[in-house]
């Protein structure tokens, strides 16, 4: 035999009987949320226990497996480390807000900012990832594994992956009904499985970077995009970005608290059935503005293909993007760009900065545009989780008592609720306040806000909390969504017409033609029938 490692504090164990022991720790330990859900769908029918005592064996048989195809000799330490802390951390947080780790989910995880990654820690959290990750990953790194030879290993590492496939088709076997049930209607339940579906999402979103890092030059879009001559008033429209908005949670939509009394009385066109094209910012925010819909839309292609802003500067209006969230997750790539996440540039700050305060300045803005149409997009904090308390000063803390934690399994149902609706408290405040700054500009332009929520947001229902499960999957709390227009003095439009087509079953879809179809523009990759505003100026 041969050492892979050469400190050797603790007795040396050869590389088969280390797969097991992580396989069996994984299984295990880091399954919580899966075995938790499992027990929810199959605990109540007959045998149902014996299955979610199979699905163990099925779960620590595709581990080991998994885990005998990546550790290869030497590579076995850094590997399994790797796998360890992903686990952890996956676990983690799975097993406290009931969210999956998919490819979606990782793009979100690499796209969030500190201050985001701050809402989700806690000393719990840290405490945690310590006892499931770093200890762990402390005794892996001091245990010396033995190497046999490489005929050997090759022999050993064949019996192991059969030994694997067998425990697979024994798990399964006397409960193939279940199974059944378990491939084609769980879905869901199976993205719960750690650490196996993180590491395939993990692969799979780095085959697909990958990809996209070799895609071609970005594509142009929408390049005879005109304005007609007969338009000859400036229009000044504001686009608000929501975070996390869902519509069953605003007044407006028949809500039983009065969350949008503002809203209420400002006149607005209200668009009760809107649904959106992902559960995360990171695939909805590029699907809003990207032409091709949600059925049709690839996350890849919209980074490397313009979009509705670039669609609107082809036919000469002004573009601005002011974000007080992560980022514009690659939207605002070719416009000009304002980041109001920090003191320095936003001037209303307190435990954090306020959408609020991307209102600054915007007159003196509009002003030096001298001539031609404009857009202003504002990308909300909105009501970013899960420190829902954060997301709106002390003076809307208007239903009590609310959950003033990031922990959210600390606080009640109610808790979480009242404090994500503070937060929808202080949005209807703020879009009152760009509908005051937009009437200050009626003289001059025709004015009008577009408001539109990216996602919704789960707030305990079922067990699930935040967002980001996979669209079909997800509840209609994360994919149904708030929206609605606002029009000034001077813009012209059937309202009565507008009214009755709002109450139509609408999505995201439509938004790209909209915004074309509210500056009046031409183009080719506009589409008349998706434009909520077609055929009723």
């Amino acid at each position: 035999m041969h050492s892979c490692s050469t400190w050797l504090r603790l007795p040396p164990l050869d590389i088969t009987r280390v797969l097991l022991v992580v396989s069996l720790l994984l299984t295990l330990a880091y399954n919580q949320a899966f075995y938790r859900n499992a027990a929810n769908i199959f605990a109540g029918s007959q045998g149902g226990m014996a299955f979610i005592a199979s699905l163990s064996v099925f779960l620590f048989a595709a581990t080991l497996l998994l885990l005998s195809l990546v550790c290869i000799r030497y590579l076995t330490k850094p590997v399994l480390i790797l796998v360890v802390l992903a686990a952890a951390g996956a676990s983690v947080y799975m097993n406290a807000y009931n969210i999956v780790i998919d490819t979606t989910m990782i793009d979100n995880i690499l796209r969030t900012d500190t201050r985001e990654a701050a809402d989700l820690m806690s000393a719990d959290f840290v405490l945690q990832f310590a006892l499931l990750g770093v200890l762990p990953v402390l005794l892996i790194w001091r245990l010396p594994i033995r190497c046999a030879k490489f005929g050997r290993e090759v022999l050993q590492r064949v019996k192991l992956i059969s030994l694997a496939l067998g425990l697979m088709l024994l798990a399964i076997a006397p409960f193939t009904p279940h199974y059944t049930s378990f491939f084609r209607e769980h879905k869901l339940l199976r993205y719960y499985a750690n650490p196996v579906t993180p590491i395939y999402s993990a692969l799979r979103f780095a085959a697909d970077t990958l990809a996209e890092a070799d895609a071609q030059a970005r594509q142009l879009l929408g390049l005879d995009a005109r304005i007609p001559a007969v338009d000859t008033t400036r229009e000044l429209v504001i686009l608000v970005v929501g975070e996390a908005a869902r519509a069953d949670h605003f007044g407006l939509n028949g809500y039983a608290r009065d969350t949008t009394p503002l809203l209420a009385g400002e006149n607005v066109i209200n668009f009760p059935h809107v649904s959106s094209c992902g559960t995360a910012t990171a695939y909805s925010l590029p699907c809003m503005f990207d032409v091709s819909g949600r059925s049709d839309f690839d996350l890849d292609t919209a980074h490397n293909r313009e979009n509705a802003l670039d669609v609107l500067q082809h036919a000469g209006v002004k573009v601005l993007w002011r974000d007080n969230n992560s980022d514009s997750k690659g939207v605002a790539t070719n416009v000009t760009f304002e980041d109001f996440r920090s003191p320095e540039r936003n001037p209303v700050c307190d435990v954090e900065c306020r959408d609020i305060g991307m209102l600054q300045g915007l007159d003196d803005y509009i002003a030096a545009q001298e001539s031609g149409d404009i857009v202003i997009v504002l990308h909300q904090m909105g009501n970013h989780g899960p420190a829902y308390f954060k997301r709106y000063p002390k003076e809307f803390e208007r239903f009590t008592p609310a959950c003033n934690s990031n922990r959210l399994e600390d606080c009640s149902d109610m808790e979480i609720r009242n404090a994500y609706d503070n937060a929808i408290l202080y949005t209807d405040w703020f879009l009152s306040q760009v509908i005051a700054f937009l009437k200050h500009h009626d003289a001059g332009f025709e004015t009008a806000m577009y408001y539109m929520a990216d996602h919704g947001e789960s707030l305990g229902e079922n067990g699930l909390y935040l967002h980001g499960l996979p669209w079909l999957l997800a509840p209609d709390t994360q994919k149904q969504v708030a929206s609605l227009l606002w029009f000034g003095s001077n813009y012209r439009v059937d309202r009565a017409a507008l009214q009755q087509a709002a109450q139509q079953e609408l999505s995201h879809d439509n938004y790209f033609h909209t915004v074309l179809g509210l500056l009046e523009v031409e183009a080719d990759v506009y589409n008349p029938g998706a434009d909520l505003l077609s055929g009723r100026h």
